[in-house]
């Protein structure tokens, strides 16, 4: 018919041109990570087999044979590892990309700052879903009960997002590629530590509880271990994380540091 639109054209018409730019340059950023990626994928591959897949299994065999308390250390790990991985890999990527010069060839692309930022957090996305997809296997194969629903994924996303404000803002201001990795490492791992993830609030010594109020790990925590219970009633737990990655967002690409030089 002469009316029939070529079924190529028919996404390009559900956006506007602007998004359409902003979608496209999101998939260049997202290409170009995954070129380097390639260089040494075998240890992307090995890395979620040895942590933190590992520390289920070691903790597991310490903890107490409770399926509470086995389901609480299961989640303590997810948000561990995956906020670990996800701050160092974007903290990784995007120092580099600014101390190594790869910032100003992406510039010249030309790629906005938001379609950059989008881009190496899709990459990290990436990064992290094996590591939780294994980590959720291999705690099935091994006979935890749990029931994965929509709850875990509303929970993780925002949690991602809300470290991603936070890396932005250590990529922005590090003054080596050094120290921006040590503080990356800092930000995953001392935000988990003092956090109550890997058991309840109430069980928590009295800092810790005064720290988990201002916590979104401890929030996404409690809401997944809900979500793996069949609760649905995680609205509390997602509104908290939610308003987090909302806040550190806005903040970390305020001041992501674009054209510095």
């Amino acid at each position: 018919m002469a009316n029939e639109i070529p079924n190529d054209d028919i996404f390009s018409l559900s956006l506007p041109p602007r998004g359409l730019k902003l979608l496209s340059d999101v998939i260049s950023v997202v290409q170009i990570k995954v070129l380097f990626l390639l260089r040494g994928w075998y240890w992307y591959l090995i890395r979620p087999l040895v942590f933190p897949v590992g520390v289920f299994y070691w903790l597991r065999s310490v903890a107490p044979d409770d399926p509470e308390v086995v389901l609480r250390v299961m989640t303590g790990v997810i948000v561990f590892g995956v906020s670990l991985l996800t701050a160092n890999m974007l903290a990784q990527q995007m120092i580099q990309d600014r101390f190594l010069g790869r910032l100003r060839l992406l510039i010249t692309m030309p790629v906005s700052k938001i379609a950059y930022a989008l881009g190496v957090l899709v990459f990290a996305m990436m990064q992290s879903a094996p590591v939780v997809a294994l980590l959720l296997l291999f705690a099935k194969l091994s006979g935890v009960e749990m029931d994965i629903t929509w709850g875990f994924l509303a929970l993780i996303v925002p949690l991602l997002f809300s470290l991603a404000g936070v890396t932005f803002l250590i990529a922005s201001y590090a003054p080596s590629m050094e120290i921006g990795s040590i503080m990356a490492n800092l930000v995953g791992g001392v935000f988990v530590i003092v956090s109550p993830v890997f058991f309840t609030t109430e069980d928590a010594p009295l800092l810790l509880r005064w720290l988990g109020w201002v916590s979104p790990m401890r929030y996404a925590a409690d809401g997944i271990v809900k979500s793996l219970s069949g609760n649905y009633d995680i609205w509390l737990e997602f509104t908290v994380v939610a308003g987090f990655a909302v806040g550190t967002m806005a903040l970390g690409l305020w001041k992501l540091k674009w054209r510095e030089s």
